[in-house]
């Protein structure tokens, strides 16, 4: 008998997991400036994969829709802020170079960069935005710097400060994510505990809700429950 369960056991074939067919599209685009290749090559990819886990994932995982509602809110609070900064640096810059009489010329660039952008969500192509009209910014900023209109320091500055706060918008909406998906562990941790035992929290906060007791339902969802970082390769698969 032992040796039939056995030989049983020993034939057993492997589960298969079908992934997931997500759609994206290409889009094709020119970056001129060097600070804006950089924001492109150091940003784009980690953020694009955060808003595809806001976008896709947590919303599996969060049926709070005025939680979800905070969440976007506070995404989109940051890219249409960033893309108004632009565009109002842009405009001052213009304005400036009219009441002074300064004619600003199109230059050509050494090392334009084609980049196959992939947008596997709406939200990363509005990152993508951000990064092209930063780069227009910054041939804005050395047409101006080409008329004698702009130093040479105010144009190293300003290539450093801009390029470094869009790099900062998708850091922070990285970890906009981060505190999401952490959020969301904490409170399926809390499933199956009564209301006394969990302090209201919100996943825009930080710090998860407080639970004195775990029951055995509880430990199960937290272990099922992917992070952020984790949730593409975990739950669904973007060629």
């Amino acid at each position: 008998m032992e040796e039939k369960k056995a030989a049983k056991g020993a034939t057993r074939t492997p589960k298969k997991y079908l992934e997931f067919s997500n759609p994206f599209v290409i889009r094709d685009t020119t970056i001129y400036t060097t600070p804006a290749q950089l924001v492109y090559e150091t940003a784009f990819d980690d953020c694009a994969v955060s808003m595809r886990n806001l976008s896709a994932v947590l919303p599996t995982l969060v049926k709070n829709a005025s939680e979800m509602m905070a969440i976007n809110g506070a995404v989109d609070h940051l890219i249409n802020n960033a893309l108004a900064n632009l565009r109002n640096e842009g405009a001052r810059i213009k304005k400036i170079a009219e009441d002074n009489g300064i004619e600003i010329g199109r230059l050509n660039y050494t090392h334009t960069k084609q980049v196959e952008a992939k947008l596997t969500c709406n939200k990363a192509g509005q990152y993508l935005q951000i990064i092209s009209e930063l780069d227009g910014l910054l041939c804005l900023v050395h047409s101006a710097w080409f008329a004698g209109f702009i130093d040479d320091d105010a144009k190293a500055s300003l290539e450093r400060q801009w390029r470094r706060k869009m790099i900062g918008v998708a850091a922070e909406i990285k970890n906009i994510t981060n505190r999401a998906f952490r959020a969301a562990g904490k409170l399926a941790e809390t499933d199956g505990a009564s209301p006394s035992e969990v302090d209201n929290t919100s996943l825009l906060n930080e710090e998860g809700p407080v639970v004195k007791q775990k029951s055995a339902k509880a430990t199960k969802a937290s272990k099922t429950l992917p992070a952020e970082e984790e949730a593409l390769t975990a739950t669904e698969s973007v060629s």
